[in-house]
């Protein structure tokens, strides 16, 4: 199979030589191609071989596409997005062949693959272990792995999975954001633990 020539990507604002290469390996050969697929399933796409692309890559993907800068997405939009990837996944989950069996994180109301994925990389080995750990070091810690910053509705999905893995009520991952803008406000997110 031909190579694609990155250069089909230059003209499309938020896409450098590292995340040309990576659409590539994800399969996503030229502008045509992501903006036939979109940019949900481009960044599902993308994070399933590239599991360490975090959440401003999907909204790069939707910037370049809408032709504006990631950053100037408004945060409706990016709370579509990111409910639309959830959806995506849902819809287009890895073939139960290939999953590990019995994968009681996978089975948790708010983790779907790219999730999953993440609290792998983070050392999270079943809802058991989940349900001992801290939002807010899960958080930092994927930051610190990914050298990235993360959406703060990472952390929202964090809270709800480890609620979900404490107690087995199945909350939405948005139930938690009011308390993470509450101690946002406070001044006590990421300062010391959760209360």
């Amino acid at each position: 199979m031909a190579r694609m020539n990155s250069h089909r990507f230059t003209d499309l604002a938020n896409l450098g030589p590292r995340s040309r290469a990576q659409l590539e390996n994800a399969g996503i050969r030229s502008v045509t191609q992501l903006r036939r697929i979109g940019a949900v399933a481009a960044y599902v796409r993308l994070k399933r071989s590239w599991p360490q692309a975090s959440l401003n890559a999907l909204y790069a993907l939707a910037g370049a596409i809408e032709g504006v800068d990631w950053r100037e997405i408004k945060r409706t939009r990016k709370l579509e997005l990111l409910t639309a990837v959830e959806d995506h996944e849902r819809a287009h989950r890895t073939p139960r062949a290939t999953r590990p069996a019995l994968d009681d994180l996978l089975a948790l109301r708010n983790i779907g693959p790219a999730m999953r994925a993440d609290l792998a990389r983070l050392g999270v080995r079943n809802a058991t272990h989940l349900a001992t750990l801290d939002a807010d070091r899960l958080y930092l810690k994927l930051q610190r792995l990914t050298g990235a910053g993360q959406d703060p509705c990472v952390w929202d999905t964090f809270a709800a999975a480890i609620h979900q893995a404490r107690t087995g009520e199945a909350m939405p991952w948005w139930h938690f954001t009011r308390e993470r803008k509450r101690r946002q406000s406070e001044g006590s997110f990421l300062s010391g633990g959760r209360r």
